[in-house]
């Protein structure tokens, strides 16, 4: 099915456009399309924040010329990459995966499995941001599926963190510690993998050997039972990786691991170092939260009980405000333990 829109954008620039939209998907209603065209707009339409007014739509059985709906498809997926690193900063998580979800369709249109697999590791990481784990393993599987072939197998070990970082989170919802412990276990494996890949491949890229140095520590940090020594070496060993190229965020986001591992390891004053060294850096609320969670826990283990319940409940609210589950289920559950204990 071929649809013509019209529409009309209020941004910086005001201007009329038509274009030709192509749907894949015949048995798709009129009435269902129209939502779906609000995000077309969107992405076709720059600047970003630009309000895209929807002016006429029409069905038509016209074959459009050759090519129209691969160069609609290219400018889809070229306005989400240019749109990802925005929303992204201003943590507009659930922005990125409706975007991200019509680049994926766009990319599939256009033949481009290099741009699918790279849109579905954002999009595992987006979805893992917001607590969905299954569907950001979906997108991990899709982006294994495609990157195997690749030449370069960057976005292979990309896709291998990713998928870490996932069962290792997916640990902690097992009812069962035998699950839990086998969870944690291909965590650190896959981890491991991504590294022997990375070195056998002489890969150069030091953002990629520290994120994968990160969630190989993580795997042993976040395990109850396991090896504290091992996850201090990988978050120092990502550090190092992250210092070499400036990655202030990805430095503050390890430190604060490493502090938790101080904390584990009852090194109570390391650990209030880090917090101290990385609260003026902070400039995302999600590390912010972070940074709340780890201080709260350091003062409950202080028994500090009213200043912990002072930052859980900040951290708590900050939470919220993002939709990030995962850090608010964490941050009610320990402010529920701290209030329990007076």
């Amino acid at each position: 099915m071929i649809i013509f829109l019209e529409c009309f954008a209020n941004g910086e620039h005001r201007q009329r456009r038509s274009f030709l939209v192509h749907f894949i998907d015949t048995g798709v209603s009129m009435k269902a399309i129209v939502p779906r065209l609000s995000l077309i707009l969107t992405l076709m339409i720059p600047p970003v924040g630009s309000t895209a007014v929807l002016m006429g739509v029409c069905k038509t059985d016209m074959i459009p010329p050759s090519g129209t709906p691969s160069r609609t498809a290219d400018a889809a997926i070229e306005a989400y990459f240019k749109n990802f690193e925005i929303l992204a900063r201003s943590e507009n998580w659930k922005e990125i995966i409706e975007q991200g979800k019509i680049a994926l369709e766009a990319s599939r249109i256009a033949n481009r499995p290099q741009e699918e697999a790279k849109i579905c590791t954002q999009l595992a990481s987006t979805a893992f941001y917001l607590g969905d784990f299954p569907k950001a393993l979906e997108y991990v599987s899709r982006c294994h599926e495609l990157s195997k072939e690749f030449q370069d197998p960057s976005l292979f070990v990309r896709a291998l963190y990713l998928e870490s970082a996932i069962y290792r989170a997916l640990a902690q919802k097992q009812d069962e510690e035998q699950d839990r412990q086998a969870y944690y276990l291909r965590a650190a494996q896959i981890a491991e993998e991504a590294s022997h890949i990375y070195f056998k491949n002489e890969l150069n890229c030091q953002n990629l050997l520290g994120k994968i140095y990160f969630n190989w520590g993580a795997a042993h940090a976040d395990n109850p039972k396991g090896d504290l020594e091992k996850a201090a070496d990988c978050y120092s060993k990502a550090l190092g990786c992250f210092q070499n190229i400036e990655a202030t965020d990805d430095l503050i986001r390890t430190s604060i691991r490493l502090g938790k591992v101080y904390l584990m390891q009852k090194k109570y004053d390391l650990s209030q170092k880090i917090i101290d060294v990385v609260r003026p850096q902070i400039t995302v609320e999600r590390l912010a939260i972070h940074a709340d969670y780890l201080e709260a826990q350091l003062k409950f283990a202080q028994n500090d009980l009213e200043c912990a319940i002072k930052i859980a409940r900040k951290g708590l609210l900050r939470a919220v405000a993002l939709g990030a589950k995962e850090d608010e289920s964490r941050l009610a559950s320990l402010l529920e333990r701290i209030e329990n204990s007076l």
